[in-house]
């Protein structure tokens, strides 16, 4: 984003995961109007079996896209996912103990502990175009309402290179 590359990705099916907590969220995308292929919102996805052998663009990375991208490779298909702004991304096992910890230390504290155990275990995600925001998961939640992903084995994926990463599109 900083540097504003515009990445072409040529697929026949688009899967939108863009809402908060449920809320359908479908943003404006250049060139949908005139997309010939399928498009989908996640709050009507079921399962990546249909999808097998083709190529699939999931926009969005909140928990509904990162689950949605993994389902769709762990069934065959071709995936890549737009991560359009930075996210944190954690286990569940460190979500839980940043929730126990925010009871007894504060919470600039808590973050900085939780952002240390996210890069102890999965590494430097920039390399691998998921960029974590300034602001700690903790805070970023009580001051925005977003909230930090849970991984369910994407991130895995996406370093294996599996899943292809984009912060950017261009719908042909």
């Amino acid at each position: 984003m900083a540097e504003c590359t515009t990445t072409k990705i040529i697929t026949k099916f688009l899967v939108v995961a863009s809402g908060e907590n449920s809320a359908n969220n479908i943003p404006v995308i250049p060139g949908l109007d005139t997309f010939l292929g399928e498009t989908l919102h996640s709050s009507r996805y079921k399962s990546g079996k249909s999808f097998f052998g083709k190529s699939v663009l999931v926009i969005g990375s909140g928990n509904s896209g990162m689950e949605i991208a993994y389902d769709l490779a762990t069934h065959g298909a071709n995936t890549s996912i737009v991560i359009r702004s930075p996210v944190h991304v954690m286990t569940k096992e460190v979500i839980r103990l940043g929730m126990t910890l925010a009871h007894h230390l504060p919470l600039n504290l808590v973050d900085n502990l939780l952002v240390m155990a996210t890069k102890f275990i999965f590494g430097d995600l920039s390399r691998h175009g998921i960029i974590m925001p300034k602001m700690g998961p903790m805070i970023l939640k009580s001051k925005t309402g977003r909230s930090t992903v849970i991984d369910v084995g994407t991130v895995g994926l996406i370093k294996r290179g599996i899943i292809q990463v984009s912060i950017s599109w261009d719908i042909t």
